[in-house]
């Protein structure tokens, strides 16, 4: 077995992101163990399963299966840096919170990072799939759509599997996806998405080099099947983007609505103006909020 060792940075805790990976949803990405995370990382020479577990003042990274080579050790390293957030310089967003006297947003949860989607497609796949139903309705449908397209890899009695690549759902047909439970119109947005990522119509460095997140989700809403709530959360969670709002989304709207006393949902402009002290950590803020209703 071999042993990636990545630093941890202040401000980490990383029993605070298995617990937002293991929120008793059925999550066919990982393997949420009692200490640690199991997950396959594709790489350019196959796809590794790796075990990330805590270790004082770095994570153990161990890769479970194959051997490792440096350049796919560097994208190992890489991956998980980017999916748990470890870049990021959190005592300014904690200084921010004790200067607005909102450390009632960070205290419970301090550490926690917010858990992205590293891979682009994924991430804008995830978003549509998950658009208008429940969550845990949504990861049913995850799961069939990885188990029609993937071939799993089994380790320790557990079934392990990537998520699909975009030519694998381009070649798919509505009427498959409609077979597993997908609906008419996201079966033709999964395939559509695919298919513009297949001919290159859309890619992360072209959404990337635009750098302004205005600008970016004007992009992304010119996908079809890709509103506002979708873009500010795949720019969240893929592009690491932390002035996203996430319009629209309940949680988001349940956590404003407790915080601030009121007997209904609040409107657009008061999540907004709740928001405002936090620019630019929007979409930190977000998470937490979400944490906070648990």
């Amino acid at each position: 077995m071999q042993l990636i060792k990545i630093p941890k940075p202040a401000y980490f805790n990383f029993s605070e992101c298995l617990w937002f990976l293991d929120r008793g949803y059925d999550d066919c990405m990982h393997q949420v163990l009692p200490n640690s995370v199991r997950k396959i990382i594709p790489a350019t020479d196959g796809k590794y399963l790796i075990e990330v577990a805590d270790n004082d003042n770095h994570l153990d990274v161990a890769v479970l299966n194959g051997e490792l080579t440096k350049s796919s050790e560097k994208t190992i390293a890489e991956f998980v840096t980017k999916w748990l957030d470890m870049d990021r310089d959190l005592s300014k967003f904690y200084a921010l919170t004790a200067r607005q006297n909102t450390r009632w947003l960070t205290d419970p949860c301090e550490g926690l990072r917010l858990v992205m989607i590293p891979d682009f497609f994924e991430a804008i796949c995830w978003s549509v799939i998950g658009q208008q139903i429940n969550l845990t309705f949504a990861f049913s449908l995850k799961r069939r759509l990885v188990e029609l397209c993937e071939s799993p890899i089994e380790y320790d009695g557990y079934t392990h599997y990537s998520f699909p690549a975009a030519k694998k759902i381009a070649n798919l047909d509505i009427q498959g996806l409609k077979n597993i439970q997908f609906s008419q119109r996201k079966a033709e947005y999964l395939i559509g998405i695919a298919r513009l990522f297949v001919s290159g119509e859309i890619s992360y460095e072209k959404v990337a080099d635009l750098n302004d997140t205005e600008s970016m989700i004007a992009k992304l809403c010119q996908i079809r099947g890709i509103g506002q709530w979708s873009a500010n959360y795949v720019l969240m969670k893929a592009f690491n983007r932390m002035d996203c709002i996430t319009h629209g989304d309940t949680g988001l709207q349940a956590a404003v609505r407790k915080k601030m006393g009121l007997d209904r949902k609040p409107t657009r402009e008061e999540v907004i103006a709740f928001l405002e002290p936090f620019k630019g950590w929007e979409s930190y803020v977000v998470f937490y909020l979400w944490r906070s209703l648990s």
